[in-house]
């Protein structure tokens, strides 16, 4: 008889239905990053691009939120029917913060510096 199994069959569906909304919230997550692309803008006359703003500051917010919900999803026990999917994924947003952090500190000693060392004042001062 059913009711024997109901509170056993209830507790898989509550199962499921968790596992079901993580699973969905990663592939949610991995179409948010399509169609985002980073773009290059020229920096005066130097010959040299920088990461323009808004795709980066929309990446960055990605990636906040992105790493915050996978590590809440890693966590739990309902993950583990895809965790194959979602433990590379997590290493990934990490990595991609881990370089986006790198690059933006370096363009922005980049910025500070170019136009000290750009001087033709300074120019004339550096050894050839």
């Amino acid at each position: 008889r059913v009711d024997e199994h109901m509170a056993r069959l209830q507790e898989l569906s509550d199962f499921a239905s968790r596992e079901y909304s993580f699973e969905k919230m990663l592939d949610k997550m991995q179409a948010d990053w399509q169609g985002l692309a980073f773009e290059l803008a020229a920096w005066k006359e130097t010959g040299t691009f920088i990461l323009k703003g808004g795709p980066v500051d929309e990446a960055q917010a990605l990636l906040d939120d992105h790493i915050v919900k996978s590590q809440a999803i890693t966590a739990s026990p309902f993950a583990k029917p895809f965790e194959d999917r979602l433990i590379p994924w997590e290493r990934k947003l990490v990595r991609l913060q881990d370089i986006l952090d790198q690059w933006l500190k370096c363009q922005g000693k980049w910025l500070y510096l170019e136009p000290i060392f750009g001087s033709d004042e300074i120019m004339n001062q550096i050894p050839k």
